[in-house]
């Protein structure tokens, strides 16, 4: 697992402490992960006392999910025992795999404990979540190559480039989210929270993506992607540039997102720091 940023160094970082921030991240996170996985023509909401749920009909993992627990105090064992179990029913009924991603402070406590029981277990590693102060100098971000070009999507013809590059570069089970940016096209082109940017030699040939959404008050990085032949050759550095310095010109002082193993050095280098692991259960086996 990646090393966490230390407490003295957020607060010096971030002016708040890691409980603040990580409450704050998590909330952002479960807002923006619920409405991606709430977009597509065949998607399905589910809302119950203490779980939201929505599922695409993708056969995508992260494109269905259970997110949160957030019972309220006077819930019964029973109450959460049947609603578990509604989850399950839920997402058996689509028919699709799925991931329980869980908050920071769920409700009960023991919530944890209590999917196992219903057989759920954990994924490990936990996802990092990771911040950056928008407030830094900004000549100290790593360079990419002047030749690049960097482009908000603004065509159907740019939402078809990005489903393709998504599609390769996550490895997508053949068929799925074929047209998942343009079935959703007045998302990603027209709504004031969203901005797809796209980056390549020329607008004629995109081979990287990478998104900002805000969420709970503040930006953060979404479906960062590149073709594999066009890895380390800066495409995604310039993409991330980009993103920064438009939420910092929106005077934005922070901005998240949550990493894999292979994006999470590209994100140190422009100083984004580990605040602490999302958890994610999933049906045993």
């Amino acid at each position: 697992m990646q090393p966490l940023a230390s407490d003295e160094l957020i607060f010096s970082e971030f002016g708040k402490s890691r409980a603040e921030l990580t409450e704050l991240v998590s909330r952002h996170t479960m807002e923006v992960q619920g409405w991606l996985s709430s977009r597509s023509p065949q998607a399905v909401k589910f809302v119950g006392k203490g779980v939201k749920a929505s599922s695409t009909g993708f056969k995508i993992p992260l494109l269905n999910l259970a997110l949160g627990c957030n019972f309220p105090t006077d819930a019964t064992p029973e109450d959460v025992n049947e609603e578990i179990e509604s989850v399950k029913t839920f997402f058996a009924n689509r028919n699709v795999p799925w991931y329980w991603w869980m908050n920071t402070n769920p409700s009960p406590e023991n919530v944890r404990q209590i999917l196992e029981k219903h057989g759920l277990e954990r994924d490990d590693p936990p996802l990092p979540a990771m911040i950056a102060s928008l407030k830094a100098d900004t000549s100290t971000m790593p360079s990419h190559h002047e030749n690049i070009r960097v482009w908000q999507a603004e065509s159907i013809e740019d939402l078809r480039a990005a489903s393709k590059i998504r599609r390769r570069a996550f490895k997508f089970p053949e068929g799925q989210a074929v047209s998942y940016f343009e079935d959703m096209a007045s998302d990603w082109l027209h709504a004031k929270d969203v901005k797809l940017l796209l980056a390549g030699k020329d607008e004629a040939s995109p081979v990287s993506i990478g998104a900002v959404i805000e969420g709970a008050g503040i930006p953060g990085v979404y479906v960062m992607a590149t073709l594999p032949d066009h890895h380390r050759k800066g495409f995604g550095k310039a993409i991330l540039s980009r993103l920064m310095l438009e939420a910092a010109t929106k005077g934005h002082e922070i901005m998240a997102l949550t990493a894999s193993d292979q994006g999470f050095g590209l994100y140190a280098q422009f100083g984004f720091r580990h605040l602490f692991g999302f958890d994610f259960y999933i049906p045993a086996l």
